[in-house]
């Protein structure tokens, strides 16, 4: 389903009611009259809290939530929460009603709607609240929550077993029960109890609740699921009466209001009317049913397509860029079909007073024939009927659904995506730079400058109407042109575009970013965040200063640098760290012992740490890493060494096979990885001076080089994920270490090992968006350097630079003052891994022709 976009309303609500100061006046007044101790009212930017203190310490147990709409949040409080106050009991609540209408959005997860109010009670008295706040909160409005139970089901009230007082490292960990065992902390979307605790409000003798898997008084059974959203599930049915092959979309009640109260139910209903309007055009799935189940109402379409656009190139690769005479592929699927089947649908919908609005590749459905449809029709103009909502990069923007070239737009962006596997550039706030960067890369990633895709998809993604309509026209007419790829594979004999002069100006620029996004942290005060997020290497202060420490000319980085020290060292969730490297507390040790050294500021006592496995990111190999860095730092040098040796005998004990961890497939490519698998733990095993450690690094070592050759087949193969590339667990980081290993034995047979994989991710690159070090294109360049540095071979500065071109490419801004995406790919982020001082990292490294990586043992 579409997502509407942010309510300008509510945002101006959070902006001019700081934070909700008429819910913090009434819950005061409340709370002032409140019989028993006195509970002052706090918050920490979210939430409003008001503590017990006759409440006992729990890890966890049952716990309450109310729902509500914004409308009524005000009213529900009123209600609540004089009951509540009468109670023993810990509550917190919504900051404000902009705050809930954020939380109802969807935009944070499904387990998140609905949860204005959690109550967190004493545990015998879990059942008489619950029953006497559904008693009097009957009949109001609120959306469901996914991961609890009703209390009963004409009151917004909810339960639900889970952690109290935890962030959400230590609710990912598990709850531990009675006899020690784990069971999951974090809410989903779905009711879960552990096996110890029974369900206060239900008999124990009552019988399991039967899962069904038939909807619409049983006309339909539910075969497979294709979408969850928090707004509503999509799934694959059968219609029993028929046989016939159906999609049942769900929307739930008061989930994804915009400000003029239409929920995912009136995007629903929209839904219907325009499939209603477009019923017999090819290409559009015909009307079936419509019919509601308790609060939430249900669309029933005939199925059209296997597959969607975004998951078929995901599994089978990029659409062809080459055309034949006749326009069919050379060796098959290719661009110019797609996007004539595509625009013929077009043509009919607009035929019918109809325009899209939403056409993106996850709302192109393909047959096995290949031949396209589109699906999701809850945001389409109708007759001049309109509701809000677009996907970012995708819709023209300030488009109002007036005008059919709009789609064209839309089809244009969408074709990118087909031919790059890459969505379109959205990080910058001029439109027109976006787009420009979209086409840029679009340009990187074709096998031959001028190639026909490149001009019509630039009329396509015109902001002129009329170049809109005659691109579309070309498309319309015929075949494309007969075009070939140039020898020696994609990209060869051309300008790649190399970033040249413009990487130390981009450097300058995303070091003062840095030290903005220090001073931003430290003003912010000790923040609401999780500790790992505030305060780690991976994606916290510590990444952020130990890369501004290697700017000592800068004095803005050495004076950001500082305070930052100084406000890490006094953290409040400090000691909550794990010992681990990347996401505890040995990684910001190693940082605030660095600034002690360049900075004068207080050095971290000597411990030992603790981590969770054997990795480099969060287990043994990484700790151990990080006492050998720290050891070559100079103070309690000869204890970190000890702690190292120790470390390196817990691994050099263990079989190799226990030296890495699985797959996850869809988020990894390899479990042999740098961050994650048996790369790292050769990389600490490496550096020790042990001869018995470094023969365990070394054995490590050669079977990564044996299994590599199959590796890299896998990752040259067509649908092979993107993911292949990354330093995390790619084969980026496992470059790193094949280079280290090289330089450490003078074994050019390594190194040549390690250059494949780099020529592997270089091929990758042009389709990857991810500028950053984790799983992008910041780590692919930092194997290139490290090539160079160790061979001296020019042609690795070159692939360096031509990796500093895509990253700028995915950048928004001048190319000299880049705005760099993170994990989100409109949001700038001032992690380490997976943000702007990673980049950072590598820029440096390219500018300055080598140096250090934070958290990494220096090449030897």
């Amino acid at each position: 389903m579409s997502t509407p976009p942010p309510d300008p309303g509510s945002a101006e609500a959070c902006r001019s009611d700081p934070p909700g100061e008429e819910l913090r006046r009434r819950a005061e007044e409340l709370a002032a009259q409140a019989p028993g101790p006195h509970r002052p009212l706090h918050t920490d930017g979210h939430w409003w809290y008001l503590r017990d203190p006759r409440m006992p310490e729990l890890a966890h147990g049952w716990k309450l939530h109310l729902s509500a709409r914004p409308e009524g949040f005000a009213a529900l409080l009123d209600t609540a929460l004089p009951i509540l106050l009468g109670r023993v009991c810990d509550v917190k609540f919504a900051v404000s009603t902009a705050a809930l209408w954020e939380l109802n959005s969807g935009r944070h997860g499904a387990a998140a709607v609905g949860k204005a109010v959690t109550v967190y009670p004493r545990p015998e008295e879990v059942r008489a609240l619950g029953l006497e706040l559904a008693q009097a909160l009957a009949g109001r409005e609120g959306p469901a929550v996914v991961s609890d139970r009703p209390v009963r089901p004409d009151a917004p009230v909810h339960y639900r077993y889970g952690p109290f007082r935890v962030t959400d490292d230590e609710a990912r960990a598990g709850m531990a029960g009675p006899d020690g065992t784990l069971f999951p902390g974090l809410a989903e979307a779905r009711y879960r109890r552990p096996p110890w605790a029974g369900d206060p409000f239900e008999a124990p003798d009552a019988p399991a609740r039967p899962a069904t898997t038939r909807v619409g008084a049983g006309r339909y059974r539910i075969t497979a699921g294709i979408t969850r959203a928090a707004s509503g599930h999509v799934y694959r049915a059968v219609e029993l009466a028929t046989g016939r092959e159906v999609v049942v979309k769900q929307a739930r009640a008061f989930v994804a209001e915009d400000g003029s109260g239409t929920d995912a139910r009136g995007r629903l209903r929209h839904e219907q009317r325009v499939l209603d309007a477009l019923t017999g055009v090819p290409g559009v799935p015909a009307l079936v049913d419509y019919f509601r189940h308790g609060t939430d109402e249900y669309l029933v379409s005939a199925a059209c397509g296997r597959i969607d656009l975004r998951r078929e190139v995901l599994t089978s690769g990029p659409y062809g860029a080459d055309t034949g005479a006749a326009g069919g592929a050379v060796g098959g699927r290719d661009w110019w079909t797609l996007g004539r089947g595509l625009l013929r649908v077009l043509d009919a919908v607009h035929a019918r007073g109809v325009v899209v609005c939403d056409l993106k590749p996850a709302n192109v459905v393909l047959d096995r024939a290949g031949r396209p449809a589109l699906v999701d029709f809850g945001v389409s103009a109708l007759a001049g009927d309109r509701l809000p909502g677009a996907t970012a990069g995708y819709g023209l923007p300030g488009a109002g659904g007036e005008d059919p070239t709009e789609d064209h737009y839309a089809l244009g962006a969408t074709l990118h995506h087909a031919l790059t596997g890459l969505d379109p550039v959205v990080i910058d706030p001029d439109p027109a730079t976006n787009r420009d960067r979209t086409l840029a890369c679009l340009r990187a990633a074709l096998p031959e400058p001028g190639h026909p895709a490149a001009e019509l998809i630039a009329g396509l993604l015109s902001f002129d109407p009329a170049h809109r309509t005659a691109a579309a026209a070309r498309l319309r007419e015929g075949p494309a042109p007969v075009r070939r790829g140039a020898p020696g594979g994609r990209g060869s004999g051309r300008d790649s575009g190399r970033a040249g002069g413009r990487v130390a100006e981009a450097l300058d620029h995303t070091v003062t970013t840095c030290v903005r996004m220090a001073r931003e942290l430290v003003a912010a005060g000790p923040g609401t965040a999780q500790p790992r997020t505030l305060l780690s290497l991976y994606d916290g202060a510590a990444g952020l200063g130990l890369e501004l420490l290697r700017h000592p000319d800068r004095p803005d980085a050495r004076a950001a640098a500082a305070e930052l020290a100084r406000w890490t060292a006094a953290h409040p969730a400090l000691d909550h760290l794990d010992g681990s490297l990347h996401q505890g507390r040995t990684g910001v040790d190693l940082f605030l012992a660095e600034a002690a050294a360049a900075l004068g500021t207080e050095p971290p006592a000597h411990r030992r740490y603790e981590g969770t496995g054997v990795d480099q990111i969060a287990g043994t190999a990484g700790i151990g890493t990080g006492h050998l860095l720290l050891a070559a730092l100079g103070p309690a040098a000869a204890a970190h060494r000890a702690a190292a040796a120790d470390c390196a005998a817990q691994l050099v004990g263990r079989p190799l096979d226990d030296l890495g961890e699985e797959p996850n497939p869809g988020t990894a490519a390899l479990a042999e990885g740098f961050a994650h698998g048996r790369a790292g733990v050769a990389h600490f095993l490496l550096a020790m001076p042990d001869e018995t450690s470094r023969r365990a690094g070394r054995e490590i070592v050669d079977g990564l080089a044996a299994d590599l050759p199959g590796i890299l087949a896998a990752a040259r193969a067509p649908g092979a994920t993107r993911r292949y590339l990354s330093w995390c667990r790619g084969l980026a980081g496992l470059g790193t270490l094949l280079v280290q290993a090289g330089r450490q034995y003078g074994d050019d047979a390594l190194l040549a090992l390690a250059a494949d994989a780099a020529d592997t991710c270089r091929t990758l690159a042009p389709r990857t968006a991810q500028v950053f070090r984790c799983c992008g294109l910041a780590g692919v360049g930092d194997l290139c350097v490290d090539l160079a540095v160790a061979t001296g071979e020019a042609r690795y500065w070159a692939a360096a630079e031509d990796v500093a071109a895509l990253i700028l490419t995915r950048a928004g801004g001048p190319p000299t003052r880049p705005l760099l995406p993170g994990r989100r790919p409109d949001t700038e982020a001032r992690a380490w891994a997976v943000g702007t001082p990673g980049v950072t990292t590598f820029l440096r490294r390219l500018t300055r022709r080598g140096g250090p990586v934070p958290g990494q043992l220096p090449l030897p």
